[in-house]
């Protein structure tokens, strides 16, 4: 992947965008170019803490982005589409997001194949195009655990509309192979998940959306030091201990959605439950609930947010050091500090934000997240030292534009 690292590539890619429209319009009136770009910044309100990056110095690096959209059509019913996407983060790799083969044999059928975004949220298509939701940061509670934005498979969709229902559904099968996030963090671990199955049935009655989804998949994750401490259990015949240790199993993933929107209101509340199958990696829940007001072109809203994990489950083979065996005791304090190390924590947080789209095609956020952590293992506040709670302000600009 080509990397773009840097706010000033960023901007500068901007500023090229006009020429670029201009010239691809010249090429063919089949081949379309759009692209959205984020310009963010952020503050946390905490001397020894991180949260998705951000610390107590201004910073518009953690989730700034510019993208670019090409998309070309063959026929009315067969394209291709891809999107390329810079990242001032880290965290998330410069380069091609999704590229993949569409066919239209009607109105009613959608069939896609190739690099798909993964359907797991209301959001999930266009979680990196801030334009389309009122927050500057989607809840993390609900979009930043145990996730992978998008697969590599086929896809096929139905739609049927009504005089007041409409209703479509999507199903989907593929692979993936590549980063994991947890609580929004890059976790430095080989995973690959096979057989990723889901199925999406979203209602629609006048102005209220129902959407429901299940999604199941056989994850394999490698965690190199992990895998070595469980050879060693094993071959000590610790088997229980060994066995609790294991990162590779089926995944299942519940999400549901509800949604009432009118031309000066709306209301959204979003749940997701993940279980893994595996003891260091416990099952999440989050959600949030969302009431928004519109007012010529602003736009204020108000979100509560939780996600909690389950508590893991250790096996009692080993016993607690000091046993006065050091080898028993070196070989317990590793097995115990895996799961000291796992998240069991809560998160909640309230935003109050505001929106104002001053042109057609852009605009300007601000809100600011009280964050409250219980057991400060969620890995939101992230940073190497425990404490059983921890509070901050997340105070936060964005600037927005589609095109």
């Amino acid at each position: 992947m080509i990397r773009i690292p840097g706010v000033a590539a960023i901007l500068s890619a901007l500023l090229l965008i006009p020429t670029a429209l201009t010239h691809a319009e010249e090429i063919t009136d089949k081949f379309e170019i759009s692209g959205f770009a984020r310009i963010i910044g952020g503050y946390l309100s905490h001397s020894s803490r991180r949260f998705e990056g951000y610390t107590d110095e201004f910073s518009i690096g953690e989730q700034s982005l510019f993208a670019v959209q090409p998309s070309y059509s063959f026929s009315d019913k067969l394209s291709i589409s891809s999107q390329f996407v810079a990242h001032t983060s880290d965290d998330r790799d410069n380069g091609l997001e999704w590229a993949y083969l569409s066919y239209r044999p009607d109105n009613a059928w959608h069939l896609r194949a190739g690099r798909l975004r993964t359907p797991f949220f209301i959001y999930s298509d266009s979680y990196d195009v801030g334009y389309t939701y009122p927050w500057v940061t989607a809840p993390v509670q609900v979009y930043n655990n145990y996730l992978f934005s998008n697969f590599t498979g086929a896809s096929a969709s139905y739609y049927q509309s009504g005089n007041t229902l409409a209703l479509n559904l999507e199903a989907y099968y593929g692979y993936f192979k590549g980063d994991l996030f947890l609580a929004g963090t890059k976790v430095d671990v080989e995973t690959e998940v096979e057989d990723l199955m889901g199925l999406v049935a979203t209602i629609s009655h006048n102005n209220l959306s129902l959407r429901m989804a299940y999604h199941q998949a056989q994850n394999e994750t490698v965690i190199p030091n992990v895998n070595a401490l469980r050879s060693i259990l094993y071959s000590q015949g610790f088997n229980e201990s060994a066995k609790s240790l294991e990162s590779s199993g089926q995944v299942y993933a519940l999400q549901t959605s509800l949604s009432y929107d009118t031309l000066n209101s709306f209301y959204k509340a979003e749940w997701v439950n993940i279980v893994t199958g595996f003891e260091i990696a416990p099952e999440v829940t989050g959600y949030y609930l969302m009431a928004g007001r519109v007012v010529n072109d602003w736009t204020f809203h108000l979100t509560y947010s939780r996600s909690e994990y389950s508590d893991v489950m250790m096996a009692n083979e080993l016993p607690m050091p000091p046993s006065g065996n050091p080898q028993l005791d070196q070989l317990a304090g590793a097995y115990y500090q895996v799961f000291a190390d796992t998240p069991n924590g809560k998160l909640d947080s309230y935003t109050l934000g505001s929106r104002w789209d001053f042109r057609m095609n852009m605009a300007l956020k601000a809100e600011v997240s009280l964050l409250q952590e219980s057991r400060s293992r969620t890995g939101f506040f992230a940073n190497s030292e425990f404490s059983p709670n921890e509070d901050a302000y997340l105070y936060q600009v964005a600037w927005e534009w589609i095109f």
